[in-house]
């Protein structure tokens, strides 16, 4: 698509690229929803730049990186963060910045517990097994939506004949007992088949159980959320559903978000709302290492519209987080407060 992209370089899901004007350097990590290069539109002008990032370079779950930016090699833009201003750049030596507006980290925790040929410098055999495993993620899905068309067309082409009100009739049943539940089902099935009943761990990105964690995530994504979940938003059919696959949610919750990934990892008390793509983030990848923990939410808990809570942080009962706002790791907040911001300030 003409983007430059080098070697041993990772992207998950960057969003709003111009392909052309985009050059990322070796060894990089692209993490999800990132958006990348945007173009600009103002003034009825389209305006184009190229953006680059440099070696080494990390953008996290939601960063932004501005069309026309050039991030230096060996650095890291946190979750949910912008990339730092030119002139923040030049009156600081930091490396990582995180927040929105960005603020520079003196230090962070690094994770070397792994060999370096199970992160950065894998070997051809490990290439290919990832590459088998994840060909097979991508197809899967695909897949069952084309057998659960066929069969979902066979079952109700008989209507089309002069029995068109019972084709309208009927066709919710159809759907739900065709394509629905028997994608929410698989999903659940394989879930449990392959990867269990997540627990707090560390692992390295070229390992089996990476691949098989993240090949869940995907199928989870393409079949459920699309053909079932998303519809079941702001109901009570979500909480129940979800718990499923081990979510464990309390009484009366509304859920309006379906970003959950380590389902067993997150835990919802009574009376708790989750607004609009908000999302429970179990899991990050540093160093090229994933790492999973646990999020715990307290009762009558209000979470608004895309915060991010990320692992092993704790949220009190009757707490109100703000639109936008990041939990960071580790984090645990009091009962009976309210918190904005990136990263989390008090109101």
């Amino acid at each position: 698509m003409g983007a430059k992209v080098g070697k041993n370089s990772e992207i998950s899901t960057a969003s709003d690229v111009s392909h052309h004007l985009l050059e990322i350097g070796e060894g990089s990590f692209i993490a999800d929803a990132v958006i990348l290069g945007e173009h600009d539109v103002r003034n009825e002008k389209l305006i184009l730049s190229k953006t680059k990032i440099g070696n080494n370079s990390f953008v996290g779950n939601s960063g932004l990186i501005p069309q026309g930016y050039e991030l230096k090699d060996n650095m890291l833009i946190g979750v949910l963060s912008k990339a730092p201003s030119e002139e923040q750049l030049q009156n600081s030596n930091e490396k990582d910045w995180f927040g929105s507006p960005p603020i520079g980290l003196p230090s962070r925790q690094k994770s070397d517990a792994f060999q370096d040929n199970l992160t950065y410098n894998p070997s051809f055999k490990l290439k290919l097994a990832r590459a088998v495993v994840e060909g097979i993620r991508i197809i899967l899905p695909q897949t069952v939506v084309i057998i659960c068309s066929v069969l979902f067309i066979a079952y109700t082409s008989t209507y089309l004949e002069g029995n068109i009100h019972y084709l309208i009739l009927l066709s919710p049943f159809y759907y739900l007992g065709i394509v629905a539940l028997p994608s929410f089902f698989f999903t659940v099935l394989l879930k449990w088949i392959f990867v269990g009943r997540y627990k707090k761990t560390e692992m390295p990105m070229y390992s089996m159980k990476v691949w098989l964690s993240e090949g869940i995530t995907t199928i989870y994504e393409a079949l459920p959320v699309q053909f079932f979940l998303d519809f079941l938003r702001g109901t009570f059919w979500l909480p129940f559903f979800m718990r499923f696959l081990g979510v464990k949610i309390g009484k009366r919750v509304w859920l309006n978000t379906t970003d959950i990934t380590e389902f067993d990892m997150v835990s919802i008390g009574n009376e708790t709302m989750l607004n609009e793509d908000c999302g429970p983030q179990t899991h990050l990848f540093e160093d090229r290492i994933m790492k999973i923990g646990s999020v715990k939410i307290g009762k009558q808990t209000t979470i608004n519209s895309r915060t991010i809570i990320l692992y092993d942080s704790e949220i009190g009962n009757n707490v109100n987080i703000d639109p936008l706002s990041l939990v960071m790791k580790g984090e645990v907040l009091s009962d009976n407060t309210s918190w904005y911001g990136s990263p989390l300030r008090g109101k």
